[in-house]
Parts: C-alpha cells; structure tokens; sequence
C-alpha cells in the first residue's frame, strides 16, 4: 500500500478506478506477472474494503477492478527417484526420519518444532498438529516406515515413544530443545547438498510433493487440499473434516505400500 500512496501522491478518499488502473498499468510495464499484479490488487482491495466498512469512503474503487490473467506453472514436486537420492543424503537416523516425517504428513516446517514424541499414537500413526496458518487443529498420519525410523532416532537419543520432549531437536547445544524452523530448512538443504541431487530441496517441497501424489493416484484436489492442510472454503466441510476422512486419504494416496 505504500508504494502505491507514493505513486498516485494523493488522499487514499480520493483515489478513484482509473487511479488504480494507472497504477497496476505501470506495474505491468515493469514486468510484473499476473500473479504479482493479483497480489497487489488484492492488498489494495482489502485497504478500500476496510475504509469502507470504517465510512471513510463510500464506495470501494477497487470493485470495478478486473483479475489479471495468470500463467499456470507446473507444480514443482520430487520424483519417487529424487526421493530415494535424497534418503542417501542421510547421515544419521535423525536425517532419515525428518525426510520420512515431510513424506508422510507435508507438514509446514514451523509446525514441526510444536510436535512432541508422545503426542504420537504409535499404534495407529496419527499425529494432531497445530495448523501455524489456520490456527486450527488437524490430523495426519506415518506409516510403519516413517514410525519405524522415527523409533530408531528417539531410541538412540536415549528416550522412549512416552517421552514428552520436542519430536525433533539439535544434535548440538541444548538437545533438549525444539529443532527451529530455520533449523530444519538447514538440515533438508545439507542433505540435498550431500545426496548430490542438482535441483533446489526445501521443506515446502515436500508438501508440494505429497499434494501432486494425492492427485497423480486418483485423489481430487480437495482431498491434496484436505491432508496437507488446507482450510475448505465451503463452511460445510471446515465442519467435517474428521480423522477418518484424512487417513483414507492417506491410506489410499499417501501410505508406503
């Protein structure tokens, strides 16, 4: 919004359509694509609706405010092969299981440092975690592979599947504490750099890669949508997404066969 008040060098209860249009028009000279220019219009949107609702203006000139045209980009995704590269990459058992732990539940990296051991159900392989963007409560599930190496790491830490301290934590300094979240983008950028795999690995890789096999197995984009996370846009099904439905998605779409 800034840049846009120094542009137009106007009162905001000024500014009409065609001082927007002039504006997106010169971003698009730029070069800015249409994802970009659909960012700003949507920032400035939300500016003109909040004057409005606060009766600072009485109407909204970004109503009258077309979408811009975007180019779809294929989704970027790991290959089963690049997968197995990167489980070479792995120098311990807590590489090996923080690569099983993103296959299985395409969390986001900040969830992870929330997660306690025994807030795992060993038995099932569910997984309640805190959604840091929905600020809601969901499920996922591991399979045995992911528990297995999961078990192998707490174990070697000297601890049991009761124990309540942090699921993942630094192999040096304070051991007792929560890997951060640049921490585990560290750590997923060394094991890409050892597996010797030419391409660009982070966590939110992973989630990408789990949401493109939900689809490329025969699940919808509502179910891709549903296990990684996503908040539903219909009311309805905020309301009724359970844990049955999400460990049907995972056994069908997700699960190690």
């Amino acid at each position: 919004a800034r840049e846009f008040i120094r542009y137009i060098n106007k009162p905001l209860i000024q500014v009409d359509k065609e001082d927007i249009e002039h504006y997106l028009r010169a971003k698009k000279k730029e070069g800015n694509t249409g994802c970009s220019l659909n960012n700003k219009r949507r920032k400035l949107n939300s500016l003109f609706t909040w004057m409005k609702k606060s009766k600072l203006i009485q109407e909204n000139p970004m109503d009258e405010i077309d979408h811009f045209k975007e180019t779809l980009k294929p989704v970027d995704h790991l290959s089963a092969e690049e997968i197995e590269q990167l489980k070479e990459g792995c120098q311990d058992k807590r590489d090996r299981a923080l690569l099983e732990w993103f296959r299985c539940t395409a969390v986001r990296k900040g969830e992870i440092p929330y997660i306690k051991i025994d807030q795992i159900d060993w038995a099932s392989g569910e997984v309640q975690i805190y959604g840091e963007k929905t600020d809601t409560y969901r499920v996922v599930f591991l399979d045995r592979v992911a528990l297995k190496y999961l078990k192998e790491y707490i174990e070697e830490r000297g601890l049991t599947i009761r124990s309540s301290q942090p699921l993942f934590t630094p192999t040096r300094g304070d051991v007792e504490k929560a890997l951060t979240k640049s921490g585990i983008y560290a750590e997923v950028k060394r094991i890409a750099r050892r597996s010797g795999l030419e391409r660009r690995v982070y966590p939110h890789l992973f989630r990408k890669t789990t949401a493109t096999n939900i689809v490329r197995r025969g699940g919808s984009t509502d179910d891709a949508g549903i296990y990684i996370g996503h908040k539903p846009q219909d009311v309805t099904n905020r309301h009724y997404v359970s844990a049955e439905n999400v460990h049907k998605i995972f056994h069908e779409y997700v699960e190690s066969i």
